[in-house]
């Protein structure tokens, strides 16, 4: 009717120019299965009447098509349409609410007179195309309406899309084409809406659909939310952009239902890629509302162009409700080289913008930069210049995205001062890929967290030519709550200050990706009043101070390093960890507490240039890669708290302190506690001194090995070095080097002192010193204010030969399992104790008031040339000893024991002294000297050999089995009694003293012939009861006041004896050898034997001989009188004299006394003497004067033959150059005769006379 569809005009069809359709007319295409097709057209088409295109069942799927359309179309509110689907084309369509159009004439509908270009006709805009009640009446029958226009589509009005209807306005013909929304469009049932527009699109009031769908596309144009009274999106769909700049929202509502809401653009690819929105005002979003705006896959340097200006004051997002915004311009190639200045495709914060984002809401910011952008200086992808709050609980992030590996693109800048994220809410800024500065804050920043959580982070992904991270050109300041900032890739630079408040919890990142070394720096200062930083990366630099105040935690946890440059100022409780390197500070001031540890490298070591102070609290400095060190190199002051230093190398590089107080301040004006004290301890393998080290004031000061490893303190070139470095514990109370199960090495000086120089001081601070380890090695003097303590229980302590112990004040203990000390251990006013309880002890020089060493299981050896001096006493006790040096105890006692095997002794003086060997030989060394000046030496041994000389006022010597005294060897006793006893003895050397005793009590006994024993005062006795007493020749015994007694079972005599009183007593043989001399001048000589072979001389003022049998050439002679008391036989022919010379004499031969006159040199036996004397008693005849002249020829033997009753009598002179004479009786008959032939004979009567 008037037209085909559109109005086309085609195969010759007229338009009318105008069409009618009165009110009550009806066109009716209705069928009984499917509507069919009815067409209104008319350049000006008045529509009042009835159209019905109905079908058999549900207009919805069989109703037919209904088009009314025209230039100007006007539907009227009568006009009743039932169709499936309702095209409205005009040029131009105009919704409204104000009453439909009733005039019909031309002048009612247009305005201009047509008469020229200039003056066309043109519909009057306030002549609605239709009423929303019409257009409502008509939805209300499921149909699709179809309002198309060829240049704009207005709604002025609200429509209600009832049911399932879908409603769609269409506007097409050119970029100038619109669709502009000022009523309101809802539909509370299903009904959908679709808006098209060839060029423009603006919504300026709500669109609110239920379950129905929602389509707004443009094809050139843009899309705006804007100039409204909040305008409200609701519903599920897709809102399209062409290819004009983007979209603009502003005070808009965004509530994408079910599937939600999607906002992007399509473009055709030989168009503009720039893309520019505009996001103003406030919005709210609630549901699913993504906004995103992808770029067609084809290059073009236009992709840059665009920008999306963010100027939202207020984004709303409800609760669990979501917001996407994406930026994608990445396309198919990468952009070259940018030689004008463009903006890029990325977003513009402007406006200071409030997120209120309730709890599970998130919105999104999402840019996909292009790849490639050269010439890139100050472009960037995103810029902040509006300071950022998110609150309600909900999340806000924004992520750059430029992977590459070849490369760079410009990243983002943020000129904002604030970033707040509250109530529960993050907030959270990423970058990630190959940007020249991933975040490049240009003013002061402060973020606070409070309530909440932020987050501003470079991310590792595809970046190969990554550049900076993250820059801050001013101060960073981290107000409250969760804050993490930094970069895990590249280099985050902060060039002012860091400053912490309000109990924020940040965590900086420096890049920690693989091995890469990108630094986290911070130019000036961080400041931590409050709250908690962990910082973490591969490497972080504070080149300014960084404080830690009261309350306030720093963790730094990095891979390589970690380096403050000024003052760090711990108030707080600071944990530092670098997993692979070192860190590096000036000063450090701690009064809480501070924990440093590092695995130090070659390239990152562990390195603090200034002083440490610690006022309170505990310091813990340690190391852990082995093989590696920690220099420190300014002095350390502690007032309280524990303070340690580990490492397995610690080097100190300059003459530095490390004391108890602060500033002048001592820790003992606090209160006397254990909570109060200053504790130092330095672990390592090894402490290296380039310059003296001073450890003063410490409650405790501990040296001591790193787990697993040996301590080495000092250089190696001080390595008995009078030049060496010292570590000194001045006026500290526990002075302690220690190893534990492993071994400590000083080759540096070790000292304590009192730090006043009073040796005298009684403080609880004067310095002792103990050092505990496996092995201890001194290659340097140590020298203690009060006592050393060295233990080495499972080891040795080994001391280098020209060092020196010393313990000024106290004592020097030192414990080990073997010692090899040949330095000098010395203890001016206090005791010395060296135990060992294995092996081997070796000591040196060793001084002291009490001086005890003890090698438990083992050998004790003193150095040739040493000295172990005990002003009180000295004690060594071992299993077996070689004392090749003097031992000396000038005011008191030395007791040297052995009590398993074998023990040597050189030089030992003493008051009294003691030597014992238990179980094996003690030797005393040729030329060495033991002497007990005072009291009494003792010596006890299993075998005995005396070498020296060993003296005391009583001496004491004694061996359970045999004892040698060698030549040049002396036992004095100087007051009192020489005791030595033996199992056997062989004397050589001399024995004296007031009373002398030498015993061998189960074997023989023998003085040498250089030995001389002799007693001043008392007796000398000699005891050999179960064996041999042998005197050799050339030896001498002397009793200058006493007496001298030998008894032994067999004796023999071959030296000299010399005594007041001399008594041989010998169970079995006695022997004087001939030359040995027996003198008893004033007093009496005994012999008792059970067989005398006298041999010697003897004689006495008095002398008795008891013996079964005698013999031999000697003589024994009195001076008084003599007393002979033979049982057995009596030998005198080989001279054997033992008459009295001038004294009485009393002769018992087998108990018969005999007159002296006939015991004479030469009688064979008893019996013979006997015979002799019946025999002579015969010759009576014989005058008085011929006795006499028979005494004078000094007969000297008599023998008698019986051989026919011959009895010869053999005479030897006295003389041995006297000539012999003759006596030959016969029976009856004597005659005598002498060597010149004279004879005599006399007859014998028988009656004797």
């Amino acid at each position: 009717l008037g037209g085909d569809e559109r109005g086309e005009g085609k195969n010759g069809i007229q338009l009318a120019k105008k069409t009618t359709l009165e009110k009550d007319s009806t066109i009716n295409v209705s069928g009984k299965e499917k509507g069919g097709r009815a067409i209104v057209w008319g350049d000006i088409a008045l529509i009042d009447g009835n159209i019905n295109a109905q079908g058999s069942g549900d207009i919805a799927k069989t109703g037919g098509f209904v088009e009314t359309s025209g230039h100007d179309l006007f539907i009227k509110d009568n006009a009743i349409v039932d169709a499936k689907e309702w095209l409205l084309d005009p040029d131009n369509v105009s919704i409204n609410a104000a009453a439909g159009r009733n005039g019909t004439s031309e002048n009612d509908e247009y305005t201009g007179l047509g008469n020229s270009a200039n003056n066309p006709k043109k519909n009057k805009q306030d002549k609605p195309t239709l009423t929303n009640t019409t257009l409502e009446r008509i939805l209300r029958g499921n149909t699709f309406v179809n309002i198309t226009a060829r240049k704009r589509i207005t709604v002025n009005s609200d429509i209600n899309i009832k049911d399932s209807s879908h409603l769609i306005l269409w506007s097409e013909n050119n970029n100038d084409s619109g669709v502009d929304i000022n009523g309101n469009i809802t539909s509370t049932t299903g009904g959908s809406l679709t808006i098209y527009s060839s060029g423009w699109i603006d919504i300026h009031k709500n669109i609110t659909l239920n379950s129905g769908l929602l389509n707004i596309t443009t094809k050139q144009g843009d899309i705006a939310f804007e100039k409204g009274n909040n305008p409200t999106i609701t519903g599920q769909g897709t809102i399209t952009a062409g290819n004009g700049k983007g979209f603009r929202f502003e005070n808009a509502s965004l509530n994408g239902t079910g599937t939600g809401l999607l906002f992007n653009i399509k473009r055709d690819l030989g168009n503009n890629f720039q893309i520019i929105n505009f996001f103003n005002g406030t919005l709210n979003i609630s549901g699913k509302v993504n906004i995103s705006m992808v770029i067609p896959k084809k290059w073009d340097y236009s992709k840059f162009r665009g920008r999306t200006h963010w100027n939202v004051t207020h984004l709303n997002v409800s609760k669990g409700s979501k917001f996407n915004l994406t930026i994608d311009s990445r396309g198919d190639d990468t952009a070259g080289t940018l030689n004008t200045r463009y903006d890029l495709n990325g977003i513009s914060f402007n406006k200071n913008t409030i997120f209120d984002v309730k709890q599970n809401g998130a919105v999104t910011f999402d840019i996909k930069a292009p790849i490639g952008v050269n010439n890139n200086h100050n472009l960037n992808y995103a810029s902040f210049n509006g300071n950022i709050s998110v609150s309600g609980g909900g999340n806000v992030t924004f992520k750059l995205l430029a992977s590459s590996s070849t490369a760079q693109t410009p990243g983002v800048f943020i000129n904002s001062k604030h970033f707040n994220a509250s109530g529960g809410s993050s907030l959270e800024f990423r970058t990630e890929g190959s940007t020249k500065t991933g975040f490049l804050i240009k003013n002061d920043l402060t973020l606070n967290a409070t309530g909440g959580n932020i987050s501003l982070l470079q991310v590792e992904g595809i970046d190969g030519r990554i550049g900076e991270g993250v820059v801050a050109n001013k101060n960073i300041t981290f107000e409250g709550g969760n804050i993490t900032f930094g970069s895990k890739k590249a280099i985050t630079e902060i060039k002012g200050n860091v400053t912490i408040n309000n109990n924020a919890n940040v965590t900086l990142i420096g890049s920690d990706f693989d091995n890469h070394k990108k630094p986290l720096t911070i130019k000036k200062d961080v400041i931590i009043n409050s709250g908690n930083l962990t910082a973490g990366g591969n490497v972080i630099n504070i080149d300014g101070n960084l404080t830690v105040n009261n309350g306030a935690n720093l963790k730094a946890i990095t891979n390589f390093t970690f380096n403050v440059g000024g003052l760090f100022d711990n108030k707080g409780n600071s944990n530092i960890s670098i997993a692979r390197g070192g860190a590096k500070f000036k000063d450090i001031n701690n009064t809480s507490s501070l924990n440093i540890t590092t695995n130090s490298s070659n390239t990152y070591r562990t390195i603090i240039e200034g002083n440490i102070t610690n006022k309170k609290g505990d310091l813990n400095i340690t190391d852990n890669k082995g093989g590696t060190e920690i220099q420190i190199g300014g002095n350390i002051s502690q007032k309280e708290g524990n303070l340690t230093i580990s490492s397995d190398r610690i080097n100190i590089t300059n003459q530095i302190t490390i004391k108890k107080g602060v500033n002048g301040e001592d820790s003992n004006s606090d209160t006397a506690s254990t909570a109060n004290n200053a504790n130092l301890t330095i672990k390592t393998k090894e402490l290296k001194l380039t310059q003296d080290l001073n450890i003063s004031g410490f409650d405790k000061a501990e040296i001591t090995a790193k787990e697993g490893g040996d301590l080495i303190i000092g250089n190696n070139s001080d390595n008995g070095n009078v030049n060496a470095k010292t570590v000194t514990f001045n006026n500290v109370k526990d002075s302690k080097i220690s190893a534990s199960d492993h071994n400590v090495t000083l080759n540096s000086k070790v000292k304590t002192s009192d730090g006043n120089g009073n040796a005298e001081s009684d403080s609880d601070n004067n310095a002792s010193l103990t050092i505990d380890a496996k092995n201890v090695t001194v290659n340097n003097n140590i020298t203690s204010h009060k006592a050393v303590n060295i233990t080495a229980s499972e080891g040795s302590v080994t001391t280098r030969a020209g060092t020196t112990i010393n313990a000024t004040t106290g004592s020097v203990e030192v414990t080990a399992k073997t010692g090899d000390i040949k330095g000098g251990i010395e203890s001016k006013s206090g005791s010395v104790t060296i135990a060992a309880n294995g092996n081997t002890l070796t000591v040196g020089n060793v001084s002291g008031n009490t001086v005890t060493v003890t090698a438990n299981s083992g050998a004790l050896t003193t150095l040739a040339g040493s000295t172990i001096k005990g002003t009180d006493s000295v004690t060594t006790s071992s299993q077996s000893g070689e004392i090749n040096g003097d031992i000396n105890a000038e005011n008191g006692a030395v007791t040297v024991t052995a009590n398993t095997g074998t023990l040597s002794v050189a030089n030992i003086t003493s008051k009294t002294a003691t030597l014992t060997a238990s179980s094996g030989e003690l030797t005393t060394k040729s030329g060495s000297k033991i002497e007990a000046t005072e009291g009494e030496a003792n010596v006890t041994s299993a075998t005995g050999t005396i070498g020296g000389t060993i003296s005391g006022k009583t001496v004491n010597v004694s061996a359970t089995e045999s004892l040698t005294t060698q030549s040049g060897s002396k036992i004095e006793a100087t007051e009192g009694e020489a005791n030595v006893t033996s199992k056997t003895g062989t004397i050589n050397g001399k024995i004296s003293g007031g009373a002398v005793n030498v015993t061998a009590t189960a074997g023989s006994l023998t003085v040498k012939g250089d030995a001389k024993i002799e007693a001043t005062k008392e007796a000398v006795t000699l005891t050999a009861t179960k064996g041999t007493l042998t005197t050799n020749t050339g030896s001498s015994i002397t009793s200058a006041k006493g007496q001298v007694d030998l008894s032994a079972k067999d004796s023999s005599i071959g030296g000299s004896i010399d005594a007041a009183n001399v008594t041989l007593n010998t169970t079995g043989t006695l022997t004087t050898v001939a030359g040995s001399k027996i003198e008893a001048a004033s007093g009496t000589l005994v012999i008792n034997a059970k067989d005398a072979q006298l041999d010697g001389a003897a004689s006495g003022d008095h002398t008795v001989v008891n013996a079964t049998n005698a013999n031999g050439s000697g003589s024994v002679i009195a001076t008084t009188s003599s007393r002979v008391n033979i049982t057995g036989d009596l030998i005198t022919i080989n001279g054997l004299n033992i008459i009295s010379r001038n004294g009485k004499n009393t002769v018992l031969l087998k108990g018969v006394e005999i007159d002296v006159k006939y015991i004479q040199p030469g009688i064979a036996s008893v019996n013979e003497v006997i015979e002799a004397k019946r025999a002579l008693e015969k010759v009576k005849d014989l005058s008085d004067e011929e006795r006499e002249a028979l005494a004078k020829l000094g007969v000297s033997a008599v023998r008698f033959i019986e051989l026919n009753n011959t009895i010869t009598v053999d005479t030897q002179n006295e003389f041995a150059t006297r000539p012999l004479s003759r006596i030959v009786i016969s029976e009856g008959r004597a005659c005598f005769s002498n060597s010149d032939g004279a004879t005599v004979c006399v007859n014998i009567a028988d009656n004797g006379r």
